[in-house]
């Protein structure tokens, strides 16, 4: 089974340091939860994002719900829940920034192997982390 973390992305503009182009179905994001390293750098945790519904992609300054399948699922912070805002980082700069809706599970086998199905499969909610 894997974790899913449900996201209201919102991306910086592209005029504010955001990104340039849209992002899209398997998009590997780097997710901030506030903590750091020596005090100086982010650690940050590896997702892939699948936009929910019928959004093919985000565009920088837009929003959007999407579903974050972490890769390392047991490393991400404990304790922490819906309503907590994360910030997606590339490299040292922020595009972006979105707020946990909830969580769920993925009983499917290598769940992001289609990501159109991904999309719009049910998950099993959970009621926390």
């Amino acid at each position: 089974m894997s974790l899913v973390l449900r996201l209201a992305v919102d991306l910086a503009p592209a005029d504010r340091g955001g990104r340039r182009r849209p992002i899209t179905d398997g998009y590997r994001a780097s997710l901030s939860f506030g903590k750091r390293r020596r005090d100086i750098e982010p650690v940050v945790h590896d997702a892939v994002l699948v936009l929910e519904g019928d959004v093919r992609e985000l565009a920088p300054g837009t929003s959007a719900t999407a579903r974050a399948y972490p890769l390392l699922e047991d490393d991400l912070p404990r304790g922490f829940g819906a309503g907590r805002v994360v910030t997606l980082l590339e490299r040292d700069r922020i595009v972006g920034r979105a707020t946990v809706l909830g969580f769920a599970d993925d009983d499917t086998p290598q769940p992001l192997r289609d990501l159109a199905a991904a999309k719009t499969r049910s998950l099993i909610l959970r009621d926390d982390r």
